[in-house]
């Protein structure tokens, strides 16, 4: 058991359960574990938040989300990357009841949590 904020690689960021892991810890872990992945996601976070606001179904994968976007910057792959560092900054959740493709649960998202993280990343 991890005493403060774990990172392994390849692995997602987990916590102590006795300590209470903000949006700022996971961001400075993020950049620390890769400073590239971070600025990609500085980068990009604008097109991320329009996906979002435009999503249409609860549970979208990332082709999905994708296939809104009007002539997108990146290929759908670093596009899924960034989705899923989402996920490891607890933004969005990860719809874990198929086993196909990645969906991404979006029910429970607020875009005052990507307002909070762009204000982060300036």
């Amino acid at each position: 058991m991890c005493i403060t904020t774990c990172i392994t690689p390849n692995a997602r960021l987990t916590s102590n359960p006795l300590m209470a892991s903000s949006l700022t810890i996971r961001l400075e872990a993020l950049e620390a574990r890769s400073p590239q992945h971070y600025s990609t996601l500085r980068r990009h976070l604008p097109l991320l938040q329009t996906a979002l606001a435009d999503a249409t179904r609860p549970y979208p994968t990332g082709r999905q989300l994708y296939a809104h976007l009007e002539d997108p910057p990146i290929p759908t792959r670093t596009f899924g990357r960034l989705l899923a560092l989402l996920v490891d900054l607890e933004i969005i959740d990860i719809y874990a009841e198929r086993s196909s493709a990645n969906r991404y649960d979006i029910r429970a998202y607020d875009a005052a949590d990507l307002d909070e993280l762009e204000t982060l990343l300036v």
